[in-house]
């Protein structure tokens, strides 16, 4: 993960950490884009974290969620669910969360924008919150997804620096912008791409975010959009396996190849997430390959 180290290394001392009594709650706070899932998943699937517990969870609460369904799913990862336990309301099943938790001395890792709820759920003391990114962060971010371990010839590391600095400090635009240019090795592309990103200036950052993600889906092909836009069919920050997805663009006929849909899937998919408008969740063992 770049630019995040401290907050990384500090976040693991405290979720590691004895103490004794309540299940202890750490916040993270930060407006959209600013990295807090990408931080709290680092943190998830730490080797030490690993180690340190024997069950983990993670659970999503959408803007349009049910809170049994949410229940059912965080209880189901810490004893067994049986008939009788799925139909029990709310309230009894918040009760046997909150005793499974106590009982095997939990931590919480909440990632929240609003500050509301971090005071209400933390501890004031152990609350994180996520700030913009500085020069020297932005720049190692937007070169890591630009150009990944290629070496950067001088004149893309003065026009990417520029870009960068547009950029303020917000990851989400950083790695968007990067993600694009990251196919893109001609130096007046790099160039015309300084030019707009000057257009997404505004005091309003979600604002900003909005813009670089319209602008980023401007760039892309006609079976790029399509496929882009198939996501919508699916459940707000829903998992998706890849395999389901590529199926479901190939049975629509949303691909641009008469011989092999597969193989024209995985190039779309693989552009995607490289262009950083999709999050990869779940991979292989090995790194390799994205689930």
């Amino acid at each position: 993960m770049v630019g995040r180290g401290d907050q990384n290394e500090h976040l693991l001392e405290d979720l590691i950490g004895s103490y004794t009594g309540e299940p202890k709650t750490i916040p993270i706070v930060g407006m959209g884009g600013i990295g807090k899932t990408t931080l709290g998943k680092e943190v998830y699937n730490h080797e030490s974290i690993l180690c340190r517990f024997d069950v983990r969870v993670w659970a999503t609460v959408s803007q349009q969620h049910k809170i049994k369904k949410i229940l059912l799913s965080l209880l189901q990862s810490m004893i067994k669910i049986n008939d009788t336990v799925k139909t029990k309301d709310e309230a009894k099943l918040a009760d046997m969360v909150q005793k499974s938790l106590k009982r095997k001395r939990s931590r919480i890792l909440l990632i929240t924008r609003n500050n509301e709820v971090s005071c209400y759920a933390g501890t004031e003391n152990l609350s994180m919150q996520m700030n913009f990114m500085d020069q020297d962060e932005s720049w190692n971010l937007f070169k890591s997804a630009s150009f990944s371990n290629e070496a950067l010839p001088s004149e893309f590391e003065t026009i990417g620096k520029e870009i960068a600095d547009e950029c303020h400090g917000l990851p989400i635009t950083i790695v968007v912008v990067a993600g694009l240019l990251n196919s893109i090795r001609e130096i007046e592309d790099w160039k015309s791409v300084a030019k707009d990103v000057k257009s997404f200036v505004t005091n309003d950052p979600d604002e900003r975010c909005s813009r670089v993600h319209g602008w980023s889906y401007n760039y892309l092909t006609r079976d790029l959009k399509t496929c882009l836009l198939h996501f919508g069919i699916f459940p707000e920050d829903s998992e998706i396996p890849v395999k389901n997805l590529m199926r479901s663009w190939m049975d629509g006929g949303f691909l641009n190849s008469e011989k092999d849909l597969e193989g024209e899937a995985e190039k779309c998919f693989q552009e995607l997430v490289d262009r950083c408008l999709v999050l990869v969740c779940k991979k292989s063992l090995d790194g390799t390959e994205i689930r």
